[in-house]
């Protein structure tokens, strides 16, 4: 049974996890490496390549559109266009797709037949082709198996193996581990000596009685109102009040609570995808002015 590629239909969280889905090769060496993504500038839109993943035999570029304005056949020109760009710095077939400021798959099937093109070059005809439709892993070439090639033709392209991320996860959960001790030292270890010392010293003693009375008259002003509130306090009360206000009009309103949270997820995802164009671009100069 053949293998096809599953595609993205909605990503409304910015560029983070935009990976496309498919069935993994059950052949292919077993080293396992994760590449950075690579993103460049257009004008009005930017690209972002991200080399296959282990086991996969294709890589994947998006092309996140930033003017609303443009045309679909404008946008399927470009990822086509797109591809033979990266087909010819890297001969690892494509996979391309377009998404809008928002992180919605721009969709093209009704002008194209399919929302994704996927290119590879044709090793008979020494060119590139490209197709709009999903191909099956025996519709395309294997080279992407090979850990090796990946190695050579991937060389200007930071990547960690399986094992450098199992090294740094172990030294990060070893740290939060040290973290809790300080933590359970803190909060547990100390309290316990304060009370054993204090049956060693009178004056300790005294220190700690007295501590106990004003902590005791602090909690019976509170009680009565009469204690003086903190500006962080009223802040945190005039912050509660608004919680419970919004809770209320949401419960009275859930269809309506639904749609905002769409809305500010949206919102959310343009804001980054804006943030990392106008990097981009900040970035584009630079190099621009260096050269």
């Amino acid at each position: 049974m053949h293998n096809q590629l599953l595609a993205p239909t909605r990503f409304p969280r910015g560029l983070a996890g935009r990976l496309v889905g498919m069935m993994p090769s059950p052949e292919g060496d077993q080293e396992r490496l994760f590449f950075q993504p690579v993103k460049e500038d257009r004008g009005w839109y930017f690209v972002e390549y991200r080399p296959p993943i282990s086991g996969y035999q294709f890589a994947t570029l998006q092309l996140v559109i930033l003017e609303k304005a443009k045309r679909l056949e404008e946008i399927a020109a470009s990822m086509e266009a797109e591809l033979v760009i990266w087909l010819e710095r890297y001969p690892i077939p494509i996979m391309a797709s377009a998404f809008d400021d928002s992180g919605d798959l721009v969709r093209l099937e009704k002008n194209q037949g399919c929302n994704h093109v996927i290119g590879y070059i044709d090793e008979q005809k020494h060119k590139v082709v490209h197709e709009w439709r999903l191909l099956t892993n025996e519709e395309l070439p294997r080279d992407a198996l090979d850990t090796s090639y990946l190695r050579k033709i991937y060389s200007q392209i930071p990547f960690k193996t399986k094992q450098q991320l199992r090294e740094e996860a172990q030294q990060k959960a070893k740290h939060l581990r040290l973290g809790w001790w300080i933590v359970f030292v803190w909060a547990v270890v100390v309290p316990a000596g304060v009370a054993i010392l204090e049956w060693w010293s009178d004056w300790l003693g005294v220190v700690v009685l007295l501590y106990s009375l004003y902590k005791a008259i602090e909690k019976a002003l509170r009680l009565t109102g009469k204690w003086p509130k903190s500006k962080a306090e009223i802040e945190k009360e005039a912050e509660e009040a608004r919680m419970r206000h919004h809770h209320y009009h949401c419960e009275c309103n859930p269809a309506g609570f639904e749609r905002l949270k769409v809305e500010n997820f949206e919102r959310w995802a343009r804001e980054d995808i804006r943030q990392e164009a106008l990097s981009l671009k900040r970035s584009s100069k630079h190099d621009a002015n260096d050269d």
